[in-house]
């Protein structure tokens, strides 16, 4: 058979007992008009997307289990993606409101409600860094408010008294309200963004591009232990020392040499001895929160202060070097430079946009972004 009739077959073939199907190559819409034996999963098999595609649209919502029950004619569009991915369904059921899902990155979101846009006008203050973010920033035009606020928001990434140099710059996106919708920094191979997003509650907080909060929860416990030989209290009779004193810390017992992990991530901001500590490591976690790890044996290979750490990498491995009777980690928590108890204290968990409102906050994102 010619090359020339077998494509033209195919494309016949495609088309058979689906409904009514337009497929425009235009924009990638297939539109549907439902007959009697279709089905969703019909369609979604025609046009080569998976069951489990489905799967997740079917349970991301509990409104679109309706889809399970297509009724003859109903009108129903998907699109799809140059790449042949699937971008989105709009459902126009009997009686009730339309049903609009989008895919964004890896979630199904409810596109059915009009976005509110804001029709404020953009502005960008760009701070080249030439001595302090503080001054430059100042410099710049930047209120001491708006100063704080971009710290506090980067403080989780950024060291701003050792990772900012000569030439680094700062993008603060406003729309004329107190505090800035975006903050993009750039810095040698180094790029941080923080975009605004007010929630239902009217709660806000800066999250990434994803929807991400940019502080990351922390893990419970910075190793794998034995037990715990020592908790946290205000009075503590000392082995070594022979005396009553606070251990305002949790001692882990662990095999010597056992890889100790960074707790959440951060900039660390001590590698060496520190006294009856021994070799220790402390970790800044954001603006508030620190986390001390002593008593190592050694240090992980290539850790240095003021680099950043990620949440889980090894930073170094128990040991008992300092004033110690054993191997142990010694391991606190700070909170603006308050010892808490690491067993019972409520650390910050990392936030994220919620899944209805994400679609509008990535419109946010995309109208930042297009604005620089």
């Amino acid at each position: 058979m010619p090359k020339f009739l077998s494509i033209v077959l195919l494309v016949l073939l495609l088309g058979v007992n689906i409904g009514s199907v337009n497929a425009h190559s235009q924009n990638n819409e297939y539109h549907f008009t439902v007959k009697a034996g279709d089905s969703l999963s019909k369609y979604f098999t025609k046009l080569g997307l998976s069951k489990r595609l489905l799967a997740n649209l079917l349970s991301a919502n509990p409104k679109n289990q309706q889809l399970n029950q297509l009724k003859v004619g109903e009108k129903l569009t998907i699109q799809l993606h140059t790449s042949r991915r699937f971008k989105s369904l709009n459902y126009q059921p009997y009686g009730k409101p339309k049903l609009n899902i989008a895919l964004v990155g890896t979630r199904f979101i409810d596109t059915s409600k009009p976005i509110k846009k804001n029709t404020s006008p953009l502005s960008t203050t760009i701070v080249t860094i030439t001595s302090a973010f503080g001054s430059d920033g100042q410099q710049a035009g930047l209120s001491l408010n708006t100063i704080n606020t971009v710290v506090e928001a980067l403080s989780w990434q950024l060291d701003f008294g050792t990772d900012l140099h000569k030439g680094d710059r700062f993008y603060i996106v406003s729309d004329g309200s107190k505090q800035p919708v975006g903050i993009i920094y750039k810095g040698g191979n180094k790029r941080i963004e923080a975009f605004l997003h007010r929630n239902k509650k009217g709660q806000t907080h800066y999250y990434n591009r994803y929807g991400y909060g940019l502080n990351a929860s922390f893990l419970k416990a910075p190793l794998k232990y034995k037990r715990i030989s020592s908790k946290f209290q205000l009075k503590r009779y000392h082995p070594i020392l022979k005396t009553y004193r606070p251990h305002r810390a949790v001692d882990y017992a662990a095999a010597h040499g056992t890889p100790v992990w960074a707790a959440a991530d951060g900039i660390v901001k001590l590698k060496g001895w520190k006294g009856a500590l021994g070799k220790a490591v402390i970790i800044q976690h954001g603006a508030d929160y620190t986390t001390v790890y002593a008593h190592l044996s050694n240090y992980a290979r290539n850790l240095k202060k003021g680099k950043t750490v990620k949440k889980g990498q090894v930073i170094g491995y128990v040991g008992s070097t300092g004033r110690s009777t054993g191997a142990h980690l010694h391991y606190e928590i700070r909170h603006k430079g308050e010892r808490k108890n690491p067993l019972t204290y409520k650390l910050p968990k990392q936030k994220k946009v919620s899944r209805e409102e994400l679609w509008q906050f990535r419109s946010q994102v995309n109208r930042v972004l297009s604005s620089l």
